[in-house]
């Protein structure tokens, strides 16, 4: 059996996906110095990465080899036009699309909750705020200059918090595209805002803007991505398709920061999310107008660095992990890197020396979960291996599992899964948590399990061993790597390991030297000289 992500090396899948993402570079700038091409590859990630893993594997297939799948999927197409022959499948697709469309948003009402499912509808058809503009307050005017926290997602939010903090004399002004950037207990220095509240009515100029936009788009693909094998694959499978809306929307969100920069008096940008085109776009108007900008990240590593180009000016790196990861791996400069996590109050002790008690016992196996769904993996899977292992080690160790779901994973539909995986006599040992992480987590856990999450870290820095399911590990990204290189996570490479986790707990060691390299806070003095850019 061969796995197609053994097919191409990690250094050669991200070198040519650099390469392919840049062909499009500098070839379709607007008004303001925004490059759409460059924005749109935000979305492009999976379905270049496929056609990329399905090119190899075309190679290794000789021709009069017959070719069987065991269902349908929509990444046969792109294998099938590559070899130039039909693959047959042993499952019949009798679903029509609108049956499948069907069973999508059935499964959509049954996932979320009807304040996601409006938050979903209003990111799907109302991307440019012309509708959610008239039901926000119009922002209040003020001549203090403030710093700019652009963010779409709760963790973006806390992260750019955490800094904002350090810092209370100055200015903030956090600006959500979306509802799920909220978090609660803002520091007192920093002022919320919709950019809904900020998006201007209809503008003439701007539809004119597109127009032209357009006709460079379709030069573009008609001269430069038919030359690409892989970008003339992706227009043949029609990934190119939704480029067209994404313009329309994705410049009524310009003009709407345009607004922020018009109407505030903003000093610098501090952003924790490059990647998003949206809470980039900030970043592209700052820079234009010669303002500072400044990244720091959300999570413990930042692959997006290594096939895009960084548009920051300074990229705060919370500890020499991360700040080898940006060099080595996504060949940022190191003039442009200031190693320095945010000063948190956190009193982590070393594992061997934790207190028991019974207020406080260590009686929890933690392991965070994640969307497997959105990177191809199958969740069934995942926990038809790991969960009967957990649970058995749970019962000799008279410990209960926490299954600790990512904030895009949902309840409901996990637990169901949950319940017909498991024995009930194992369902017993096994507790799903959502929303956010909570110091219980942390307090209580005897150990942590995780793929390549970046838990991993906050789990290392609290002082709770944490061991990475690297059977599970098909990323090109090799972030499990870099946190077992800095003793972030034990790697395991089958889940029968699970069974070794008493026996590998007893040569854990969490030094100082181990946090130290994962985190450094960074001082007062010197987070306002980089914003400042002094």
């Amino acid at each position: 059996m061969l796995s197609i992500y053994d097919l191409l090396e990690h250094e050669q899948q991200r070198r040519q996906m650099r390469d392919i993402l840049a062909l499009g570079l500098d070839k379709l700038l607007d008004s303001e110095s925004v490059d759409w091409w460059d924005a749109f590859c935000a979305y492009l990630y999976p379905q270049i990465e496929q056609l990329l893993l399905f090119s190899a594997t075309a190679e290794q297939i000789p021709e009069h080899a017959e070719i069987l799948a065991t269902r349908p999927h929509p990444s046969l197409d792109a294998l099938s036009i590559v070899l130039n022959r039909p693959i047959k499948t042993f499952a019949i697709h009798r679903q029509t699309a609108f049956q499948e469309r069907s069973r999508r948003y059935w499964k959509a009402a049954f996932a979320f909750r009807s304040a996601q499912l409006a938050e979903i509808a209003f990111d799907k058809w109302d991307t440019d705020y012309r509708l959610r503009r008239h039901f926000v307050r119009p922002p209040r005017a003020s001549s203090t200059p403030a710093i700019l926290l652009p963010s779409a997602y709760s963790n973006v939010t806390r992260a750019q918090a955490a800094y904002a903090r350090m810092l209370p004399h100055r200015r903030f002004l956090l600006v959500l595209t979306r509802r799920n950037g909220r978090i609660q207990h803002l520091p007192g220095n920093v002022e919320p805002r919709w950019l809904a509240s900020y998006a201007p009515r209809h503008l003439a100029a701007t539809d004119e803007e597109r127009v032209r936009l357009l006709g460079r788009w379709q030069s573009l693909q008609n001269n430069l991505f038919e030359t690409n094998r892989v970008l003339s694959l992706a227009k043949k499978l029609g990934i190119f398709d939704p480029f067209a809306d994404f313009l329309k929307s994705g410049l009524g969100v310009r003009d709407a920061w345009r607004e922020v920069f018009a109407r505030e008096p903003i000093a610098a940008v501090l952003s924790a999310d490059e990647n998003n085109p949206y809470t980039r776009m900030p970043i592209l108007l700052a820079r234009s107008k010669k303002l500072r900008t400044v990244f720091c990240d959300h999570g413990a590593l930042n692959m997006s660095f290594g096939i895009r180009p960084p548009v920051s000016d300074t990229y705060l790196m919370k500890g020499d992990m991360a700040r080898d990861y940006g060099v080595t791996w996504c060949g940022l400069p190191t003039s442009k890197i200031v190693v320095g996590g945010p000063a948190e109050t956190r009193n982590p002790s070393p594992f061997s020396n934790r207190v028991e008690n019974k207020e406080n016992a260590r009686d929890w196996i933690v392991y965070y979960s994640e969307v497997y769904e959105l990177s191809g993996g199958r969740t069934q899977t995942v926990y038809a291996e790991l969960l009967p292992e957990l649970c058995q080690l749970a019962r000799q160790t008279n410990r209960k599992v926490v299954v600790k779901l990512h904030p895009f994973e949902n309840l409901r539909m996990r637990s169901k899964l949950v319940d017909c995986l498991l024995s009930p006599e194992d369902r017993c040992l096994v507790t799903l948590r959502e929303g956010p992480m909570t110091p219980d987590l942390f307090a209580r856990a005897w150990c942590s399990l995780t793929v390549e999450s970046s838990v991993a870290v906050e789990s290392t820095l609290h002082g709770v061993p944490c061991f990475l399911c690297g059977w599970f590990d098909g990323s090109w990204y090799d972030y499990g790597k870099q946190f077992a290189k800095y003793s972030a996570g034990y790697p395991l490479d089958s889940p029968q390991r699970i069974r070794e986790i008493p026996q590998l707990l007893e040569n854990f060691h969490i030094t100082d030297a181990v946090r130290q390299g994962l985190q450094t806070s960074i001082t007062a003095e010197l987070l306002e000289s980089v914003l400042s850019g002094k």
